[in-house]
Parts: C-alpha cells; structure tokens; sequence
C-alpha cells in the first residue's frame, strides 16, 4: 500500500459524495471485517439525537479524558476543517494519519469489491485512527438516525439519545414513534441507553423500543437531580445528584440547552467509572465550537447550529436574553429541513432577516426560503452569496447590535471554514 498526500485524499474522499446516502450496514460491515474489525480494539459509545449530539459527544469525551483516559471522538460534518472529525483527548487527528487510514480504507474497497459511501469510508477510517491512537474509549456521533448508520456497526457498552424531534421523516418516519425506533437502534439488550430531557411521548416511545431490545433506558431529568441552579449572562451553573454522589458543575458552554447535555453526560460518564472530580472537571471546562459561539464584536456576531425546529426554539430562548436593539438573523438552510418552521419561531426575536445560499447540492433556494419568511418577517433581504451576505448583515446591525447566523451547520462552514474544500454530509 502506497501512501497518499492529504490533498489528494481529500479529494478522493469528496469524490465518493457522487455515490449518495445509502443507510445500511451491510457495505460498513464487510469494509470493517476487511480491516480487521478496528472497532474491537477499545470501548464504544454511541451518541444519536435530533440535536445536542455532537455537544454530547465532546462532553462525554471531555469526561473520559479528564479521568486519565486517551478517549477519541468523531464528529459529523466538519464546520473549519475534515480534521476535526477525528479527535483524541480533544486534540484533531494529523493530516499525515487521516491520509493513511484513508489509503488502508481504499484498498480494502478495491480489494473487496465494496462500494462504499461518503459517510462510511469516513467512519471507517475514524476506527482505524482510533486504533492506530489505542485510545480506551471512542465516542462516536451518529449521522443519521441510528439503527442503520455507519456508526451502528460497533457494539457500544453504552448509547445516549439526546433528544428526538421530527427532522429526516421521509427517511425515519413521520410520527415520534417511527423515529424513537430508529434512533433507539443504536441501544444494545443488557446496556444503558442514556436520555436527555425528552418529551413525555419520547419517552413512551424509548420505554417501548428499549423493552424490544432488551436495553436499559436512563432518562437524565428523572435521575440527574438538579439541586441548585445559577446564571451568570448565557452560562449555567448548578449542583446535581445522582445515585448518591454530588456534583457541582460550572458549564463554559453556553445556552440553557447544554444542561441536559451535560447531565445526560453526567450519567453515562459515571455509569462508565468516571471519578465525580473528572466528571465535575470535564464538564466544566468543555466548550463545544458554533453553539451559541460569540464570533466577534462591532457587532456583536453569535454563531449557532441551529437546523431545525427544535433547536430554534433553543436558540430563540437565548436571543430573547440579549440586550441588543436592533437585531439581525443571518440564514440559510438545507431543502430537507422544516426551515419554514424555524423561521416562524426565530422570528419574534429579529427585526431583519437576511437570506442567502449554501454551496451545498442539499441547499434551499432564495425563493423557497424567502416564501417561507415573508409571512413572518417584515424586513427581509436576500443575498445569494453567504461572504457578502453575512457583510450586509453586520451593515444593518450596525456596530451596537447583533447578528445571529443559523440554520445549516453548512452555512457556519461556508462562513468559518478554514479549508478550501466542498463541504459534505
């Protein structure tokens, strides 16, 4: 096996988008099986969710490396760069490893006859990276779904379920239920799978996917006693219980919904051994980028991952807070989102829209996105370059007011990105 340039893996890597998505792990198992099954070689922890995921991921990992572990994470999609898919106790994996592992992974295709997708190649050679790394655990944020993503073809000692709302429904299904059963696939019989603050619905629908597996369900708002609660401007501090042990827990992360981010955390971190001070410590400090992110001031610009209804909810709960006069909401979103939806409650909290394009083949049009604001919005731009759209955003700010870009983590990757490369799944 010959080695690869970075560059040029990359752009190997981007080629396979031309192959779609194709939910399944029959291709992922046999490329796994071809490589030796790397994901055997350390524990697993699988992560899904409709949001919170990603944020749940870094804070587990925070957890497990704070207790003196060499923990790797995986992430989906990148927002600066494709190295930041692949960490270890935080830190992105070397361009010189990710274009190794994605040489072994190649071959392995070539070899095998298997035709792997975008997100499956990228999984795989996130378990070769880890092994190559020997890390002790590997926390892993689900794509899509759960019961049939890439990720799903490790056996976990432990999954978390953040939250579920309607997103993907041509995908997982129309209804709570449909979903639950999907995301709940990544739960194994005899295994917890640990809940955020689900809605009474979700966790019906959870108790009855988890009893079919054989899976032990944990929902954080009845286990994870919060004991005390503080702010100080968007960050939370608190004092928690759970099963006999006290925690006292100053969040870097902002936003009211990363406390049941971090107590979901909390339990799957303690279930998994880790001390009370590694858990306080890990928790704490872990600070997770593009989740209610100041990215400058003159104006004050926040960045956030917000994609879809619930999340905005999320989100609009924090603009409210600000004390800002005029402010503006910079967004763009994906045609699968319900960004209707999204749009209608965000905007009580603005008093400007700009609307702009992503260079993604997945991306809504001006047009689509603008019938869907016009109700709701009574000053609306649209810009079709997201550069020159976010320039006109902090223009009608100004420099004593706000602007919040959301809707597509595509959008904050176009913005922010350091890396000269399409973005992908």
């Amino acid at each position: 096996m010959g080695t690869i340039p970075y560059a040029k893996a990359i752009r190997r890597i981007y080629s396979l988008e031309k192959f779609g998505m194709r939910l399944g792990l029959e291709r992922i198992s046999a490329l796994l099986s071809a490589l030796g099954d790397p994901q055997k070689s350390y524990r697993c922890v699988l992560v899904a969710g409709s949001n919170g995921k990603g944020s749940t991921t870094e804070f587990i990992g925070s957890c497990l490396s704070s207790s003196g572990l060499r923990v790797g994470t995986y992430f989906s999609p990148q927002i600066q760069q494709f190295q930041e898919r692949f960490r270890i106790n935080g830190k992105n994996a070397s361009k010189r490893e990710i274009a190794f592992a994605y040489a072994k992974v190649e071959e392995a295709c070539r070899k095998n006859g298997i035709h792997a997708t975008f997100f499956e190649v990228v999984t795989a050679m996130a378990f070769l990276i880890f092994k190559s790394r020997k890390v002790d655990y590997a926390v892993l944020e689900v794509g899509l779904g759960g019961r049939l993503d890439a990720t799903n073809a490790c056996e976990p000692c432990l999954s978390a379920l953040t939250s579920i709302s309607l997103e993907h429904t041509d995908i997982l299904g129309k209804t709570i239920g449909s979903i639950a059963h999907e995301k709940c696939g990544v739960a194994r019989k005899g295994k917890p799978l640990v809940c955020g603050f689900l809605s009474d619905e979700a966790k019906e629908a959870v108790r009855k996917e988890c009893a079919k597996i054989g899976a032990l369900p944990l929902f954080a708002d009845q286990e994870v006693e919060l004991l005390s609660l503080s702010k100080k401007g968007l960050q939370s501090s608190f004092s928690a219980s759970f099963r006999g042990k006290a925690y006292r827990i100053s969040l870097s992360a902002p936003g009211d919904f990363q406390i049941s981010n971090a107590c979901a955390a909390l339990a799957a971190a303690a279930l998994l051994g880790a001390p009370k001070r590694a858990i306080e410590e890990g928790l704490s400090k872990c600070r997770p980028k593009f989740r209610l992110q100041e990215v400058s001031k003159n104006p004050f610009v926040i960045a956030d991952c917000a994609h879809n209804p619930e999340a905005a909810s999320a989100l609009a709960k924090e603009v409210q807070k600000l004390p800002f006069g005029k402010k503006v909401l910079l967004f763009s979103a994906m045609s699968d989102k319900d960004y209707g939806e999204a749009l209608r409650i965000l905007s009580p909290h603005f008093s400007s829209l700009v609307l702009c394009e992503v260079s993604v083949a997945r991306s809504a049009s001006l047009p689509s996105l603008f019938s869907k604001a016009q109700p709701h919005f009574s000053s609306i731009r649209m810009i079709r370059q997201a550069r020159l759209a976010f320039s006109q955003a902090k223009k009608i700010a100004g420099k004593q007011g706000l602007v919040v870009v959301a809707g597509s983590i595509y959008l904050l990757g176009e913005l922010f990105g350091k890396e000269k490369i399409r973005l992908s799944q």
